[in-house]
């Protein structure tokens, strides 16, 4: 059984390699000089590849790019909006900050300016 496996295999193997050496002779690389096959499908390609760019820049990119510019613009309102939001959240602090420090140093004593004192026990 296991020697069917073996040759199974090998038989695989050897059929994977001779493709190989096959798709690498002469009669497809044209008798040593530069492939014609190949030049010719890599042209053809290019071709495709230029008449693909060609149809993306004047038919989708249009269209695509008009939208990115809405949503950008939204974007950016967006950014802008928080960024206010987040400057007067700190503008307020630090406002309310200061003038906290600043009644406690005017009224020292008032109960709204001391901290609230714990029992200790002892």
């Amino acid at each position: 059984m296991r020697q069917k496996r073996f040759i199974k295999y090998f038989v695989i193997i050897g059929v994977i390699f001779g493709t190989v050496f096959l798709s690498q002779q002469a009669h497809i690389l044209d008798k040593g000089n530069k492939s014609t096959f190949v030049n010719g499908a890599v042209q053809q390609a290019e071709a495709y590849v230029a008449k693909g760019s060609g149809w993306v820049m004047d038919k989708v990119f249009p269209s695509i790019s008009g939208e990115v510019q809405k949503r950008g613009e939204m974007v950016t309102e967006g950014i802008n909006d928080q960024k206010e939001k987040v400057s007067e959240n700190i503008s307020g602090k630090i406002s309310n900050y200061f003038s906290g420090v600043t009644e406690s140093v005017l009224h020292p004593g008032d109960p709204q300016n001391c901290p609230p004192q714990t029992q200790s026990s002892q």
